[in-house]
């Protein structure tokens, strides 16, 4: 077969999501930051650390075309405003320039104290993105881990938060919407950036990210027959289930605070044809819906 699934066996429930006992080395490699990316726990978990010289950061190996992308991440605490932790899909090749590409983003915008953080989420569709939708977070991210995942298949690009659909990019390609079917790859890291998000005060650092769960449920891309990874997931998981909208449509009601439709919805297509999700509840009732921990394909699992 043109593709296969990078192991996720040996599963352990940990804090509000499962921590995977694959090393770091397995399936990721460093990728800037020098000493300030630590492997700890014989690989079981990465500490990434940002003062005022340097941040740091890793990314996969391999490059997928579908797949189930997760992360536990326990954030930085103190005054963290001015730190952005991240995780994210992207098309840019390792160490490449950013141009127009493919990219699904969990960034995690430090505040003044842990509940202040705020979850920004992008989406660039073979352009320069534009597309945020931000969140406040119901918990404290920098107690303990939780888990963050993106679902991407031929359908649809799916961002949780331990295990609650956040925001859905739907395939809307016949209405004129670029929709990933290039390669892409997962990248993690901390940085900072004063001109977005304001100044750092380095006396309250250094501050550090924890990563773990390292395994990773995709398709590998094959460049010689890159439409190989259509059947990873093929006819499953169209859309969410009943109980997955009714809980997505609260978490954005309760905690989305800011949407990019809301005031550029004529500059993007994908504004105009999306109908409120409550409206969708009931076509939806025939699909079973998808859990993004579960096997969905027991031949995809080696």
């Amino acid at each position: 077969m043109d593709y296969y699934a990078i192991s996720l066996f040996l599963i352990l429930f940990v804090a509000c999501g499962y921590a995977d006992e694959f090393p770091f080395d397995q399936n990721y490699s460093p990728q800037w930051g020098g000493d300030h990316l630590s492997v700890l726990d014989q690989g079981r978990v990465v500490q990434l650390l940002i003062d005022e010289h340097s941040g740091a950061g890793f990314h996969s190996k391999q490059d997928f075309g579908s797949g189930y992308f997760r992360m536990m991440i326990k954030l930085p605490g103190n005054h963290s405003q001015g730190i952005i932790t991240t995780f994210y899909l992207t098309s840019i090749p390792v160490g490449g320039q950013a141009t127009n590409h493919y990219e699904f983003d969990f960034e995690f915008l430090g505040g003044h104290n842990p509940m202040a953080y705020r979850l920004n989420t992008n989406v660039f569709a073979n352009d320069k993105g534009h597309r945020e939708q931000q969140f406040c977070l119901w918990f404290d991210p920098t107690a303990d881990f939780h888990k963050y995942e993106l679902f991407w298949n031929q359908y649809q690009i799916v961002f949780f938060i331990d295990g609650t659909p956040i925001r859905v990019f739907k395939n809307n390609t016949n209405i004129g919407v670029s929709y990933p079917s290039n390669s892409m790859h997962i990248e993690a890291s901390i940085w900072n950036s004063t001109a977005w998000v304001g100044p750092v005060d380095w006396s309250q650092g250094p501050f550090i990210a924890h990563y773990q769960g390292f395994s990773i449920d995709g398709c590998k891309y094959n460049t010689l027959n890159p439409k190989a990874c259509d059947n990873w997931n093929a006819g499953k998981d169209r859309k969410l289930s009943p109980d997955q909208q009714r809980r997505y449509h609260d978490a954005r009601k309760n905690y989305m605070v800011y949407d990019y439709c809301s005031n550029n919805s004529k500059k993007f297509a994908e504004c105009l044809s999306d109908f409120p999700v409550e409206e969708r509840i009931e076509e939806d009732m025939n699909n079973v819906g998808f859990n993004p921990s579960s096997n969905w394909d027991e031949n995809l699992h080696t």
